[in-house]
């Protein structure tokens, strides 16, 4: 896309951080809950991607 190529070329470091050149991956991701409530489906959301309690 044209924003990834704009990306790549104002920061070419980041193609090292790159899989195969993708900037997006066009895969999907499919989940069950096992019948959870709603409130702890969102508390495991919103801790993705905080270790030690700070955001990564």
């Amino acid at each position: 896309s044209a924003s990834s190529r704009l990306i790549k070329k104002e920061f070419p470091s980041i193609r090292k951080k790159l899989w195969k050149e993708y900037f997006w991956s066009q895969s999907f991701c499919l989940l069950t809950t096992g019948g959870a409530p709603i409130d702890i489906l969102k508390k495991y959301i919103e801790s993705q991607g905080i270790k030690n309690g700070k955001k990564s």
